[in-house]
């Protein structure tokens, strides 16, 4: 890990001002009376990881809260559905590691509730660069899902447990 100092409250507040941004130009329209964006389309989640990096540093439990935008619109094929998150994610090493994150995603149904997910994106702050990701969700009910999720970025590993609440 990069042993930079960078409070928690910088990378929280950039998210804040990004998701108060994009809920307000739900209403900008993109045809006659059609929004650009749809407010049902939002979701918000959180969620708790272990993450690992290699060399003689321990494993932490990290933290991350996060924004995603359903995109319907765009959908690769039939069973196949994609997303863009945004979020922001503190490692837990004792360097003040955090970092602001944003991934395409795409996922789709196994059966009986179950289903898979894969993203890739960038991670910027303290592990800078591509983040890769799969793992495997179950929808509680048609707003909430529990997904757990093995993601590679360029120095930390982390398997994460999230929790995304459709609004």
């Amino acid at each position: 890990m990069r042993n930079t100092k960078k409070p928690l409250a910088t990378p929280l507040a950039a998210l804040a001002v990004m998701i108060c941004l994009v809920a307000q130009i739900t209403p900008v329209m993109a045809e006659k009376g059609k929004p650009l964006l749809d407010r049902g389309k939002f979701s918000i989640g959180a969620g708790i990881s272990n993450n690992s990096v290699s060399g003689p540093i321990d494993d932490e439990l990290g933290y991350q809260i996060f924004g995603a935008y359903d995109l319907s619109m765009v959908n690769l094929m039939e069973g196949v559905y994609s997303s863009v998150e945004f979020g922001v994610m503190d490692y837990g090493f004792s360097n003040d590691s955090t970092g602001i994150w944003g991934t395409y995603v795409i996922d789709g149904d196994i059966g009986g509730g179950f289903g898979w997910l894969a993203r890739l994106g960038l991670d910027i702050g303290d592990d800078n660069g591509l983040m890769l990701g799969a793992g495997a969700g179950y929808e509680i009910n048609k707003q909430i899902d529990i997904r757990l999720e093995y993601v590679v970025r360029d120095e930390v590993d982390s398997l994460q447990f999230n929790v995304l609440f459709r609004l």
